[in-house]
């Protein structure tokens, strides 16, 4: 057995951050030292004060608590271990800003409608031949189509290793298949309940990336790659479960009562959690109905033009919900407690989600307001009582502030850095 252990830590951004530990000092009913920074470090590892930690309280430590539930072995690691940890304070009080306790916090308000909430996450991501910008790079595959069976068998080394060592953790890959756009796949993991599916989604998206590097290649879920291509979506099919049986659907092939509550819940909350699920800058150059992205709060029969698509023409146990609105660059964690909360105020109050989408329909007009950037989604979350109600006061307050900072980042660029476009329109004229 390796002497080291791999400790995992669900972040805002990346998905898991981490260190190794030696054995002993991970092993089960341990606590750890972690450094509250952690909920304050940007993509880059800016480092933005938080409540929870600040230069002025000394970014003080958490700790730590491996989850045994997660503690996997990794066969290509030399048999190293893997665990995800949980957050507490000294006194062992949960750290509330750490969103896989809300998944987990959320996650068990469902007991009180003896429902317990699936979810399976699916990823589209671009490939290049390593470079350094994934911009000069050469895509993976020498062409473009959707469906390939061509440039399958060119990303098969990466797509099988991928696969195969998502199996040995545990973490079924249920599909891999190109999509449309150069060097951009997709793939799909088994459903599970949403807290172990979010930690499934988020270790399968870092496994991702680290083989795609062993191999020469650039892996990103970056959101808006190309201007000209599709986005990168990162989906969540959602259903309901009471007594191991599926009941988001009725015996017709319709939402049932619950299922119908449920999306509403989602729909009615999409605006005050579009931070959540659109994190970043880049996040809402995604959003293009012509490119299968809503840009407004709606939903529709098998319909991949609606924020949220039902699926419901298969058996009863394959029926759900599929949210279309978050994108690959979100984290799985944060998306999840976006849709645990809306869907369990859905619950509660008995949330009619309205009629779907038709075909006809104007996208820009139907459904509910959702901002169009990171500044007005700040703003949307800023202002929701419903937000802090729902994920609490801590969890909020943080994850703002690093969404401020996020974009003061981008502002302060925007204001010094002459660009392209600039310098193709003015020079020649004034």
């Amino acid at each position: 057995m390796n002497p080291t252990v791999r400790l995992e830590i669900a972040d805002y951004d990346l998905g898991l951050r981490g260190k190794l530990e030696r054995a002993d000092k991970a092993a089960p009913g341990k606590r750890i030292s972690f450094c509250t920074i952690v909920y304050g470090l940007s993509l880059k590892d800016e480092v933005t004060d938080t409540p929870l930690g600040s230069a002025a309280n000394g970014y003080p430590d958490a700790f730590a608590v491996p989850d045994e539930d997660t503690r996997v072995t990794l066969p290509w690691r030399a048999a190293q271990e893997a665990v995800i940890a949980d957050m507490v304070h000294a006194d062992g009080s949960p750290v509330e800003e750490c969103p896989r306790y809300q998944v987990r916090r959320l996650s068990a308000q469902y007991d009180e409608f003896g429902l317990e909430p699936v979810f399976g996450y699916e990823y589209e991501v671009y490939v290049t031949h390593d470079a350094d910008s994934p911009l000069g790079s050469r895509p993976l595959g020498r062409t473009i189509n959707g469906y390939s069976l061509s440039r399958l068998g060119e990303s098969e080394a990466l797509a099988d290793t991928f696969c195969e060592r998502m199996e040995s953790v545990g973490i079924p890959v249920e599909m891999f298949h190109s999509e449309i756009g150069p060097g951009f796949f997709e793939f799909a993991l088994a459903p599970a309940p949403a807290l172990t599916a979010a930690d499934w989604a988020a270790r399968a998206r870092q496994a991702f990336r680290e083989i795609a590097a062993e191999q020469g290649l650039r892996a990103t879920f970056m959101a808006k790659l190309y201007s000209t291509e599709s986005g990168s979506g990162g989906h969540v099919h959602q259903s309901l479960r009471r007594d191991w049986r599926n009941v988001m659907s009725d015996q017709n092939q319709q939402l049932s009562a619950e299922g119908a509550n449920y999306l509403g819940g989602i729909l009615a909350t999409m605006g005050d959690f579009g931070a959540l699920y659109n994190p970043l800058v880049n996040s809402y150059k995604r959003l293009d109905p012509n490119l299968f992205v809503a840009t407004r709060a709606t939903w529709g029969g098998d319909n991949r033009n609606a924020a949220c698509r039902t699926i419901l023409n298969v058996p009863t146990e394959a029926a759900r919900i599929e949210c279309r609105r978050p994108g690959a660059d979100a984290s799985p964690y944060v998306v999840a407690a976006a849709l645990l909360a809306g869907g369990i105020h859905g619950l509660r109050n008995h949330v009619d989600p309205g009629p779907p989408i038709a075909p006809g329909d104007d996208l820009a007009s139907v459904g509910g307001d959702l901002p169009q950037d990171l500044a007005a989604a700040i703003a949307m979350l800023d202002g929701s009582t419903r937000a802090r109600e729902l994920l609490g006061e801590a969890f909020v307050a943080c994850f703002l502030a690093t969404r401020r900072a996020e974009q003061a980042a981008f502002d302060h660029w925007w204001r010094g850095t002459v660009t392209e476009w600039e310098l193709a329109r003015y020079p020649d004229h004034i």
